[in-house]
């Protein structure tokens, strides 16, 4: 197997206060992130928050040893306070001199931004992400429906807010954000089971620093047709989104029609008719009124895989993708039973590849679509996925083949995809997977849960192997994109 297809093992599980009872090692991690900005070559460092606290970490390959905790930030108010103070989400960012900041928020309504290198408290303003173009803006989903986004510039201390999502978009609490690579584009989800894609104003950091931040009313699509159920994760793979929900116990890619990123201009944001008179901004009405999804781009959207993801009847457990330049795409997911899935996208697509060659005179092969390698066409219904072709009562003579495996390949949207790799944890009863997160390179992956668990896995023990030629080709065509988000 080609060295980049390979994927990580369990390395070692720390929990944080040890075995001896005490509030550390009896309270959840909720969320977990590598620093983004790690140069070649170094080791990766990580941050992990729960409870009050927030741990900065080492990944390290010695005998006896895992991980080596460089910074541990609590926080001064909990100690003295008798409500519980839960920190569920965390974000690098990067401060104008290059020093590593942490956004921190949680039950708190509160971001705090904390200077790793120098231990302080910088600033404090759900869900956190920061724009992949600039790591000055740092967009937040709140409990009151809204979105915002805020600069970190310290010009802009006072009045750190230039922008908020609200209005027609979400009608519960929001829980995951996603900033698209290119940095114009921020998807949104959460209680109310609805998927909102935004477009951010170019001009939005001209608003940070006034009282006067942009409003963003509309978004540009909106969708409750993909979950049934809370969705507590939301995660761009270039112009696809990769989602999940809970108690659907599967994750789903799926892609927006005709939305392209690469599109100059983008269209109006369509709004419900109802809405829409006397109102002075230009808009879109949808071809179908009374449908529970609207888009800019015409169309609706097309569910492309699903992969399985058994025993998630809570939410809040997060999956990672990992996909950068010239690897091979890696997801990973964990379940409320203390299991880690992983699935190797690059091998799912060259199954396919298999597939469509052992399927050429098959007119109901489906022809699906992942970035970068395979072809933009699908089918845009599951009848039409179904559909027996000609309406003629001939006799077509085919011959018989050996059945596919539908576990591995692609071509039916609703048949779930098992896992390539599945890690039990041992040593530890079954508990959640709150949260992955992979290092730049895609060396390390690290999994938190509960209670206080931190999951190292580990792949590539002679180090990060150099690109193949194709792969070489494929980073080339790249070069010029920014980074997944």
């Amino acid at each position: 197997m080609n060295q980049h297809g390979e994927i990580p093992s369990l390395r070692g599980t720390v929990r944080l206060g040890g075995q001896a009872k005490s509030r550390f090692n009896a309270a959840p991690c909720y969320d977990v992130d590598f620093y983004p900005y790690t140069l070649p070559g170094v080791d990766p460092v990580f941050a992990v928050c729960g409870d009050h606290y927030t741990l900065i970490c080492r990944c390290v390959l010695e005998k006896d040893s895992t991980i080596e905790v460089l910074r541990w930030f609590e926080h001064d108010a909990a100690q003295a306070s008798t409500q519980p103070y839960n920190y569920n989400s965390l974000v690098w960012s990067r401060a104008e001199n290059g020093d590593p900041l942490v956004c921190v928020t949680g039950d708190i309504s509160q971001i705090r931004i904390l200077n790793v290198r120098s231990g302080e408290l910088v600033q404090s303003i759900n869900d956190l992400a920061v724009s992949p173009l600039d790591p000055a803006l740092l967009a937040s989903a709140s409990a009151d429906y809204s979105i915002r986004i805020w600069s970190l510039l310290p010009a802009h201390k006072k009045q750190p807010l230039a922008a908020i999502c609200y209005g027609q978009g979400h009608k519960d609490q929001v829980l995951t954000l996603a900033y698209h690579r290119q940095g114009r584009y921020l998807l949104s989800a959460g209680m109310d089971t609805r998927v909102n894609l935004w477009t951010v104003p170019e001009s939005v950091t001209k608003h940070a620093g006034t009282d006067k931040p942009a409003t963003i009313h509309y978004p540009h699509f909106s969708t409750t047709e993909v979950h049934t159920d809370f969705i507590d994760r939301v995660q761009w793979y270039n112009d696809l989104i990769l989602s999940h929900a809970a108690r659907e116990d599967h994750i789903l890619l799926w892609r927006i029609d005709n939305f392209s990123s690469d599109r100059l201009e983008t269209p109006p944001p369509p709004i419900p008719t109802s809405t829409a008179v006397n109102s002075k901004t230009p808009v879109t009405a949808p071809a179908n009124s009374t449908s529970s999804t609207r888009s800019a781009w015409g169309g609706r959207f097309q569910r492309l895989l699903k992969f399985e993801l058994p025993h998630c009847s809570i939410f809040y457990l997060r999956f990672s993708l990992f996909h950068e330049q010239g690897r091979h795409p890696m997801l990973v997911a964990g379940n409320e039973k203390s299991r880690a899935f992983f699935w190797d996208l690059h091998r799912l697509e060259q199954m396919h590849l298999g597939e469509e060659a052992a399927q050429a005179d098959n007119t109901n092969a489906l022809s699906l679509s992942l970035p970068r390698h395979i072809r933009e066409t699908s089918t845009s219904t599951a009848s039409s996925a179904m559909s027996t072709g000609s309406g003629t009562a001939t006799k077509v003579k085919r011959n018989k083949r050996k059945p596919l495996h539908r576990d591995r390949g692609l071509g039916d949207p609703f048949q779930p995809i098992k896992a390539h790799k599945c890690i039990d944890i041992p040593k530890f009863q079954a508990f959640p997977f709150y949260k992955f997160a992979w290092s730049r390179d895609g060396q390390w992956c690290v999994g938190v849960g509960n209670p206080s668990l931190i999951n190292v896995f580990h792949r590539w023990k002679d180090g990060v192997p150099p690109l193949t030629t194709e792969e070489s080709d494929d980073a080339l065509m790249q070069e010029n994109e920014p980074r997944a988000g």
